[in-house]
């Protein structure tokens, strides 16, 4: 009877301890986690921490497996996922551990290529310099 009291106590302190683990990151924090899409793993997705002003405050790239991690400047910041061809998804930071799941966007916006470089010269030569 003994044991199944400690055990229970025990049982009861980890399920505390994983409670309060769970509460709102702080700055400094290492911000983590991983961005699939229907096939899997996605690497080189940017994730970007955004503050109010959505001016980017930290950043990371997705590795092979998908993974990225960074420190957290401001837990009341947001999260910004985004890849060519895919959604981009905004989020808040309630954890220290993120699941992303993307989604392809259905079109792409249209690309115009011209042939004009968009800048005008000044029209002065540039000097070729003798070879000795």
């Amino acid at each position: 009877m003994k044991k199944r009291l400690v055990l229970l106590a025990f049982l009861l302190q980890v399920a505390a301890v994983s409670l309060f683990a769970q509460s709102k990151p702080h700055a400094g924090d290492t911000i983590s986690g991983i961005v699939c899409d229907s096939l899997g793993p996605m690497m080189m997705v940017n994730v970007t921490e955004r503050d109010s002003s959505d001016l980017v405050v930290a950043h990371s790239v997705t590795d092979f497996w998908g993974y990225f991690s960074f420190r957290l400047v401001n837990p009341d910041d947001r999260i910004r996922v985004s890849y060519v061809g895919y959604e981009t998804v905004n989020i808040p930071i309630d954890t220290t551990f993120i699941e992303i799941k993307m989604k392809e966007q259905d079109d792409l916006p249209p690309v115009e290529i011209t042939t004009d470089p968009g800048y005008k010269t000044t029209g002065i030569p540039i000097p070729i310099r003798d070879s000795q």
